[in-house]
């Protein structure tokens, strides 16, 4: 979220409202889902669950360039909603949600699950982790068969991006 800061609050224009209702514009898949998400109350931090680690920058700019999106005005009438931030960026969750992918990673890997879980826990915050998490899945996948490999990766990447009302102060 180095460009667009994480309080920023977007709306759609007339054309990201025609492309959500009417597809006019051909918009990938991942860019037309947080197209859709975005809705004038819903900051950046909270989209970022939305798409994958690293992505939403980009995805950001395109909408913002293209004229899809604006910053929304009048960003004070919204402050009555409350607004949240993924439950990982609190350290001691984070930890948590790095202690039961390692155990149940090692659970169904057993011995080869050694690599995977060094690289787990290298990593220093939920960005990281959801940045690894594809190549994760991948070994996942390859080790437990598809259905398996994904659903244990999908549940680890629901947990990076759970959200929780951002506490005052933060």
């Amino acid at each position: 979220m180095s460009m667009h800061e994480a309080s920023i609050i977007y709306r759609k224009t007339a054309k990201g409202a025609r492309e959500v209702s009417e597809r006019s514009f051909g918009l990938e898949k991942h860019v037309r889902r947080v197209l859709i998400m975005v809705d004038g109350i819903k900051d950046v931090t909270e989209l970022s669950v939305f798409i994958r680690a690293g992505e939403l920058d980009d995805t950001l700019s395109l909408l913002l360039t293209q004229g899809f999106i604006e910053v929304g005005e009048g960003q004070v009438a919204v402050e009555s909603h409350p607004h949240q931030v993924p439950a990982a960026n609190e350290p001691a969750v984070f930890a948590l949600i790095k202690q039961h992918a390692m155990a149940e990673i090692s659970t169904r890997l057993g011995p080869v699950a050694t690599l995977l879980l060094t690289e787990i826990d290298a990593c220093k915050d939920p960005l990281e982790l959801r940045l690894k998490l594809r190549n994760i899945e991948n070994v996942l996948v390859n080790r437990l068969g598809a259905a398996e490999g994904a659903e244990l990766a999908r549940r680890i990447g629901s947990e990076l991006t759970r959200l929780v009302e951002r506490r005052n102060g933060r």
